[in-house]
């Protein structure tokens, strides 16, 4: 969907897309932008192909860019230097979103910021060294994750116990260095594990439970905010998009058997936006148009008096 300014001027907002599944919140993005006065074009993937030579020739002028394909690589990551060309401002910058696709860099700055997260192990690649030596395990507990230095979050994964596990996993990313992290038990709030991921858009926070053994995903009522003392987790997110600079991400946050707050997947993006009456463990539907509405209301803060 496609809102067309005064051809003189640009448009406020280009969005790049290509998942099937995104197409719901493409939709409610236009939505909003559409309600909030925001100028948008949304480039689909059979115009991705012509994008870059689009961007270069001014047939396409953006004042602000979201790009939800560019993680993909290869053919879906050709139009970035035209991006950086032609468009001046990005929701989430590149080189902010390469910065914490590195789990390592995330943990590191986090815990030197004074936050939390489960003690970690890094290991060589299998490339760089095929045979390695048991290392011990004892400070990560009695299970814990395993997972490639770029990879995604550890509530998707199952945890292992055992040294051979861990060189079996290290062979399915052989030119990643391995992570080793210790596995987090969370409380039990009223009936609830105490997993959340909250979400992080332009400005705001929207915690969500996020069970972590079904994914299943509900928002943090006011009642239950006020009743565990929920809001640390606003806190908590503020804090990492000071530390991470990007305007929309989510962020895992467990509260563990010693009652210390744990980042346990630390930054993610792009965000998974499906949405819970299309899919089980998707995000509450009210959550993602809230979403879109912040979007769009930060994409006309910073575009309302440009030329």
């Amino acid at each position: 969907m496609t809102f067309t300014p005064n051809q003189r001027h640009p448009f406020d907002l280009l969005v790049l897309w290509a998942w099937e599944y995104d197409a719901d919140f493409i939709a409610l993005l236009a939505r909003a932008c559409a309600a909030r006065d925001v100028s948008a074009h949304i480039c689909g993937p059979d115009a991705l192909p012509r994008l870059p030579a689009r961007l270069d020739a001014g047939e396409i002028r953006a004042r602000v860019g979201l790009d939800r394909v560019w993680d993909w690589g290869g053919e879906y990551e050709q139009h970035v230097e035209a991006m950086q060309r032609n468009v001046p401002l990005m929701i989430n910058d590149y080189a902010r979103v390469r910065r914490i696709w590195n789990k390592l860099t995330m943990h590191m700055t986090l815990i030197a910021h004074g936050l939390y997260a489960p003690h970690l192990i890094l290991l060589p690649s299998y490339e760089e060294q095929p045979n390695l030596s048991r290392v011990d395990l004892t400070p990560l507990g009695d299970k814990f994750s395993v997972k490639s230095v770029h990879s995604g979050g550890s509530g998707v994964l199952e945890p292992v116990t055992r040294w051979e596990d861990v060189l079996a996993k290290r062979r399915e990313w052989p030119g990643e260095q391995t992570i080793l992290q210790a596995w987090v038990e969370p409380q039990r709030l009223g009936k609830r594990r105490a997993w959340f991921r909250v979400f992080y858009a332009c400005g705001s926070t929207f915690p969500c439970w996020a069970d972590d053994r079904t994914h299943v995903q509900e928002p943090v009522s006011p009642e239950d905010e006020s009743r565990y003392q929920l809001g640390i987790l606003r806190g908590l997110t503020q804090q990492i998009a000071g530390l991470c600079g990007l305007n929309l991400f989510s962020t895992e946050i467990a509260l563990d058997q010693n009652n210390l707050w744990q980042v346990c997947d630390y930054v993610n993006d792009p965000c998974d936006f499906r949405l819970k009456s299309t899919a089980a463990n998707g995000v509450p539907d009210e959550v993602v148009v809230a979403i879109c509405d912040r979007i769009a209301g930060w994409v006309k803060r910073q575009t309302q008096g440009a030329s």
